[in-house]
C-alpha cells in the first residue's frame, strides 16, 4: 500500500483539477448588462450563538438563527448604458418618489418603497454564476427576495483617470446554491 501512495500524483498536479477562479463569473441583475459588473460578493451566512446553558463551571452553547449577509457589488458606469440612471430608476420603480415631484393635486407623497415592487420589477432573478474555462456554469447562487439596500455613486476627481463606478449593497432573505460540477 505504501508503494502505491508514493507513486500517486498530488491532487494539484492532476490535469483534471480546475479551481474556481474569481474572475470567471457572471452576475445577472435585472436590466443591468453583465459586462459592467466589476466585482460581486457571494452570499455569507452567520449562525448566532443562540441559547447558552450554564451548569456548574461550564457553559454550553446552542446554535441560533441563520442570518444572510448583504452582498456588495461594484459596477462600472459607462455613458451608454448609463448605469447610474439605471440603478436610480430601479429605486423609483420600487416606489420612491422624489419630493420635488409632489404637488397638491396628486398623491405621490403617500407612495412608499416595498419589497414587492423591487421583486416585481427588475430584481426578480438575481444570480451569481461561477463558470469554468469552457464557459460552463460550475455553480449558481440565486438570491431570494433581493432588494437594493444602498447605492454609492463614485466621486469625481481631476487627479484620477480611474473608471467611474456605482457601488450597490443588496439585501435578500436567503439564497439557493446549485452546483453543476
Amino acid at each position: 500500500m505504501a508503494g502505491k501512495e508514493a507513486d500517486a500524483l498530488p491532487q494539484w498536479q492532476s490535469m483534471n483539477i480546475e479551481p474556481k477562479r474569481k474572475f470567471k463569473f457572471i452576475l445577472r441583475l435585472g436590466d443591468i448588462p453583465a459586462w459592467v459588473v466589476k466585482s460581486a460578493g457571494r452570499p455569507s451566512i452567520t449562525v448566532s450563538d443562540g441559547a447558552k446553558h450554564q451548569f456548574l463551571s461550564h457553559e454550553f452553547k446552542f446554535p441560533g438563527r441563520v442570518t444572510w449577509g448583504d452582498i456588495e457589488l461594484q459596477l462600472v458606469d459607462p455613458i451608454n448604458p448609463d448605469i447610474a440612471a439605471t440603478v436610480f430608476n430601479v429605486i423609483e420603480r420600487a416606489g420612491y418618489e422624489v419630493p420635488s415631484n409632489w404637488t397638491g393635486q396628486n398623491e405621490n407623497w403617500r407612495k412608499s418603497i416595498s419589497k414587492r415592487k423591487f421583486a416585481s420589477d427588475s430584481l426578480t432573478d438575481v444570480t451569481i454564476q461561477t463558470i469554468d474555462s469552457d464557459g460552463k456554469k460550475v455553480e449558481e447562487w440565486r438570491l431570494v427576495n433581493a432588494w437594493i439596500k444602498s447605492i454609492k455613486y463614485d466621486d469625481v476627481s481631476y487627479d484620477s483617470e480611474d473608471l467611474m463606478t456605482v457601488s450597490i449593497s443588496l439585501a435578500y432573505d436567503f439564497a439557493h446554491l446549485e452546483s453543476f460540477a
